[in-house]
């Protein structure tokens, strides 16, 4: 008993607690994001896993690149008879095709199908650790950043409704950028800025958001310029990957303004429903949906320090202009831009909460 009172051991066993929780969490909200629509097998064939892993998607989704040639490399580095085993195993018993009946699985892609669905979850498992701690350094609460990082995993399927699987990566390095600003590890910033670019384009766009949470650890000066080479390099990659997908259908973006203003103006737009978790909820700007956002809004954004309101802007700045002209309509995934603002709200919001003095105002 001693030995399990020692604080080496105490600390061991609720980092393994903690992991376990987390554990379970990402995977009730990976299994919500895969049970919406697979990797888009049946819904829409212009981004599905097939077109994605022979490069014939069209642009802009081809240009995502970064977890399919991952899946790839996979299976490039097991040994040809593990291949043949693991294909085998599959064929036996496929926990994909078993639980999710929207996937569509061809044999020849077996392993790579299973990496990716692997890599998801795990992408997902580690954002929460990253989330817990921009949590606690904005509270300076662990319980608040824990829950934080638990209450957002949760809500991500319900966000993400129309999800593709690079959107797990996607927050992975939205938070892990946004740890190391408010850390200023300004060269790491700069080093993984290409990889999350490779993962999806709108990190160009995120990285110049953390300009005022670097700035606040390194000078003005080399944050502006810190920020700028991890934006430029950002877009080397953009071009470099757009040039090699030149050919394909569709174009580098996607104009949607007119259907912007025809879905604003329709009720049935703030009032669509579709099932997460097996039971029906309302997508995109879906009225309640829309009231909690701006409840969580009023509640926190006076308590939200000066640097943080900075961010917030410059993202809703970027941000939106970009959603009304290029993203599909009622998409909240869209806003990706904001999840880390979203995330700083939300850990205030339950800071408050798990502060609060009586029941009543716990419960309310």
């Amino acid at each position: 008993m001693n030995f399990l009172d020692s604080p080496p051991v105490k600390r061991a066993m609720n980092k393994i607690l903690l992991a376990f929780i987390f554990y379970t969490v990402a995977a009730a909200s990976f299994n919500g994001l895969f049970g919406a629509n697979a990797f888009m097998d049946r819904h829409d064939p212009r981004r599905s896993f097939q077109v994605m892993f022979d490069d014939s998607a069209y642009k802009p989704f081809v240009y995502r690149q970064f977890m399919i040639k991952a899946a790839k490399e996979i299976r490039m580095l097991l040994p040809e008879e593990t291949q043949k085993n693991l294909i085998q195993e599959f064929k036996n018993y496929d926990i994909i095709t078993s639980h999710h009946a929207r996937a569509k699985v061809e044999e020849k892609y077996l392993i790579e199908y299973h990496a990716l669905y692997f890599m998801c979850f795990w992408f997902m498992f580690f954002s929460m650790f990253l989330i817990r701690e921009i949590g606690i350094e904005i509270t300076k609460s662990s319980v608040a950043g824990t829950l934080t990082a638990c209450a957002f995993t949760i809500i991500f399927p319900m966000i993400e409704w129309l999800w593709v699987y690079y959107d797990c990566a996607e927050i992975f390095f939205l938070s892990l950028a946004t740890l190391l600003a408010i850390k200023g590890y300004w060269l790491a910033l700069i080093l993984i800025a290409p990889i999350a670019e490779y993962n999806k384009e709108s990190f160009l766009f995120f990285v110049l958001t953390l300009y005022p949470l670097l700035a606040e650890k390194i000078s003005v000066k080399k944050a502006a310029v810190v920020v700028t080479i991890s934006a430029f390099l950002s877009g080397l990659v953009y071009l470099y990957v757009s040039s090699i997908y030149a050919v394909n259908l569709g174009g580098n973006t996607e104009w949607h303004f007119y259907e912007h203003l025809q879905e604003f103006f329709s009720l049935h737009s703030w009032l669509t429903k579709y099932p997460f978790y097996g039971v029906y909820w309302g997508i995109g700007f879906f009225i309640p949906n829309t009231l909690m956002i701006a409840w969580l809004i009023k509640c926190t954004w006076k308590k939200l320090s000066a640097t943080w309101k900075f961010h917030i802007k410059l993202a809703l700045t970027i941000n939106l202009p970009l959603f009304i002209l290029f993203c599909q309509p009622n998409e909240l995934r869209n806003f990706s831009l904001m999840y880390i603002s979203f995330i700083a709200m939300l850990s205030i919001y339950i800071k408050d909460l798990i502060t609060a003095k009586g029941e009543d105002d716990f419960g309310t």
